[in-house]
């Protein structure tokens, strides 16, 4: 058996995802007291996140959803608006995406769920209100 396998379960109960490496988070700054060999303990606080449960990339459950509707909207631009506004979707979409997976980031290190939705649909409705706005004011 592999060092990474986890053997199977007895009891038929669903297994839990593998952890490959571990990555202390956090070093707590306090020194416990001299063991009986003389030298100093750290305790250390390790925390695993499965980040296929926290919202990074595409679970099982989405599939390519959020792809498609983006590739949806940025044709509907194209057609509705045109080709400038079809790139300018596609400029904010990018800016609005690096922000929301940096917010998400830190709401993932600051073990607070996280929902990639909110920011995702919230994206796409700025993105279409900036480019219908500007493709509105053209002469």
């Amino acid at each position: 058996m592999h060092p990474t396998e986890q053997p199977p379960r007895e009891n038929g109960s669903p297994q839990e995802p593998k952890i490959h490496d571990a990555e202390v988070l956090h070093e707590q700054g306090r020194r416990e007291g001299y063991g009986a060999g003389g030298g100093a303990r750290s305790a250390y606080t390790v925390r695993f996140v499965r980040f296929g449960q926290s919202g990074f990339g595409a679970t099982p459950s989405e599939g390519c959803l959020p792809p498609a509707i983006t590739l949806g909207l940025f044709l509907g631009c194209l057609v509705q608006l045109g080709i400038l506004a079809a790139i300018g979707f596609v400029v904010f979409w990018c800016v609005g995406a690096v922000v929301g997976a940096l917010l998400q980031v830190r709401r993932t290190l600051n073990r607070q769920p996280t929902n990639p939705w909110i920011w995702r649909i919230a994206n796409w409705l700025v993105c279409l209100m900036l480019v219908s706005w500007l493709a509105e004011a053209r002469p």
